[in-house]
């Protein structure tokens, strides 16, 4: 027995050098500001967890509903959920008290300074996070997210992490300038089109302020890995100063992934570091080549994304356009229909949700037939009114009732405070497919798509 433990004991050390030597940990063991990266990391995934904790975006029961929206090219990712929502079981506060004890091992492992088993550890956490954002879940996939997965594969799975972790956090930021290239932010009018207008500032001040907000993103940003201390230093006092001030729309989430890291790799820890030159960069071009691909996505549908959003979660989106929408949707039932109250909210009443049901109305369409209409109108800027998101849910409820024999949809989408125009006029949204690449010929934009009216001035929040 004794030999058998001894014998195992030593296969263990093997693996353990072996691990370490793949995943270059001793980079990690020997610099601190790897170390923060760690800890920040770990921050953002049990902010991340805190939320997914409750949300009911990747279970059972949501797909049951139809409210689960998987993402375009996996359009049958429901068949793989396993947790129930809070209410229903305990599968899913489980599962998540699982990963916050694994998080507190991890904080152990730091402390004992056992980087492999911390790094084992919390490479179970990212690829939970890589499922759920980029396989399970359309709703979930966001630019924080995007963020945060980025660094953390740098910090885990490359050589010369150091490099490029600052790398990739420049990168990112000029690859969300390039969504920003357009009358939106170069004119200013995501800001002059909201009521509140841009915080602290007059409206006269949007589009000098945009611009700069362009050219730090695209040339700016690259200073913040210069050997030039005062260039440096202005880069990193701006993007500090950028990030707190961001967090007046954004709220503490994005600030918590983004700030961090900006404080650790470029702040008072920074020093200059060389580009590397070897063979042992080949995983971080990588990682570098598949960010640009997921960025490119974004742009293989046809004409103003920011219209249609096709294709729009590819990429760093973030404040590309403000939007508004009203989304009417015609169910046609054989029979009764499903016993809800008609109503309709009076002209003048505030929508303070993400999506707020205005107007629901039921009437007879012979032969035994009945339609029920409803309006939904958007409650906030931010929510940009994707004709995938209806698509799929519709379609869930096409398949669900088999009493539904067709179901309307219209949008009428405004972006940046512009004209209402009808982006999707469909009869029988259930007979329509949706292609995940190259465009859907039935969202429509200007001048196919028709001008139906002008809006109020939204909100962003």
């Amino acid at each position: 027995m004794r030999s058998l433990m001894c014998n195992l004991s030593l296969f263990l050390r093997a693996l353990e050098l072996k691990y370490k030597r793949i995943f270059s940990i001793e980079e990690i063991e020997r610099e601190t500001i790897l170390q923060w990266m760690f800890g920040a990391s770990l921050l953002f995934f049990f902010i991340t967890f805190n939320r997914w904790i409750t949300s009911s975006n990747v279970t059972i029961e949501a797909a049951q509903r139809g409210s689960a929206v998987c993402w375009e090219y996996f359009q049958n990712c429901a068949d793989f959920y396993f947790l129930h929502e809070i209410g229903v079981g305990y599968s899913q506060t489980i599962f998540y008290m699982v990963l916050y004890g694994i998080m507190l091992l991890i904080v152990y492992c730091m402390w004992q300074r056992e980087w492999a088993r911390a790094h084992v550890l919390l490479t179970l956490l990212l690829l939970w996070e890589i499922l759920v954002v980029l396989v399970l879940s359309f709703s979930d996939g966001a630019p924080y997210y995007y963020y945060h997965i980025v660094l953390t594969t740098m910090l885990l799975f490359v050589r010369h992490k150091e490099f490029f972790l600052k790398f990739s956090f420049v990168f990112m930021y000029f690859m969300s300038a390039t969504t920003k290239l357009d009358s939106t932010w170069i004119l200013g009018t995501y800001f002059t089109a909201l009521r509140d207008g841009l915080p602290l500032f007059p409206d006269i001040l949007a589009a000098p302020i945009t611009n700069v907000v362009i050219f730090m993103q695209m040339i700016g940003a690259w200073f913040l890995i210069s050997r030039n201390m005062v260039l440096q230093r202005i880069a990193f006092l701006y993007f500090l100063a950028f990030h707190l001030y961001s967090g007046i729309f954004v709220l503490y989430f994005y600030p918590s992934v983004s700030l961090p890291p900006l404080l650790i790799l470029f702040g008072p820890m920074y020093r200059y570091t060389s580009i590397p030159f070897d063979k042992k960069t080949f995983a971080g071009i990588l990682v570098l080549l598949l960010v640009t691909i997921f960025q490119l996505l974004g742009f293989t549908a046809p004409g103003d994304r920011r219209m249609t959003l096709e294709g729009n979660k590819f990429g760093m989106f973030m404040f590309e356009a403000n939007h508004q929408c009203i989304v009417t949707t015609g169910t046609y039932r054989r029979g009764e229909p499903i016993s809800r109250p008609d109503f309709e909210v009076a002209d003048g009443t505030p929508c303070t949700g993400f999506f707020c049901l205005t107007k629901r109305t039921t009437t007879e369409a012979g032969e035994g037939r009945t339609v029920r209409e409803e309006r939904y109108e958007s409650g906030t800027a931010w929510n940009r009114c994707y004709p995938y998101e209806r698509w799929s849910r519709l379609q869930a409820q096409c398949k669900r009732d088999v009493s539904i024999e067709r179901i309307s949809l219209r949008l009428d989408h405004s972006i940046n405070g512009g004209p209402f125009y009808r982006t999707v006029d469909e009869e029988n949204i259930c007979n329509v497919p949706y292609r995940a690449f190259g465009g859907n010929a039935w969202i429509k934009q200007p001048p196919e798509a028709p001008l139906i009216g002008y809006p109020v001035t939204n909100t962003y929040n």
